[in-house]
């Protein structure tokens, strides 16, 4: 559990940050503390193993990612840890999930993938065929993203006002 101290950081940092020359001490006078205490605070919440890093996000679809696939992979369960490792390190995996499977969906690793060019996705497709040697798999490919955000935590009542709303 995060102290409210780390839940305040946490709070004001999933925020954009501010486009000034010096954007920590912007940030740590917005919470009521100190650049060197929000510093101490994010080394801190690294160091805990509850910050994995800090990051920009592009719009993959402006800077020509234009296909993109969440492919879904049914593997032998005995060995679903080891190849969902082997899987995750692709630096072309955005995400990579072991997921229950369903009686209807009997698919158990999960992978996001993102290319310029179908080319590319095929060639992607066949590296990581080759490392899951599926009983099968399915390509789900995106037609239209409708949503996405990153997670907003330790926000309280806020957001079941903007639910309402």
């Amino acid at each position: 559990m995060l102290s409210e101290k780390e839940q305040a950081i946490v709070r004001a940092l999933q925020n954009d940050l501010p486009l000034v020359k010096e954007p920590y001490k912007e940030v740590a006078a917005s919470i009521g503390m100190s650049e060197e205490e929000l510093l101490e605070g994010i080394r801190a919440l690294q160091e805990k193993g509850c910050l994995k890093r800090m990051s920009i996000a592009l719009r993959h679809n402006n800077v020509g990612y234009t296909i993109n696939v969440m492919t879904v992979w049914d593997v032998n369960p005995a060995d679903i840890e080891r190849l969902g490792k082997k899987m995750a390190a692709h630096p072309k995996v955005t995400h990579c999930y072991e997921r229950k499977k369903d009686p209807e969906f009997d698919y158990n690793l999960y992978a996001m993938v993102h290319a310029q060019s179908e080319e590319e996705y095929q060639e992607l497709l066949q590296e990581l065929y080759d490392i899951a040697q599926p009983i099968k798999y399915m390509e789900l490919r995106t037609i239209r993203e409708l949503k996405k955000i990153g997670m907003k935590y330790f926000m309280g009542n806020e957001l079941a006002g903007m639910a309402q709303g």
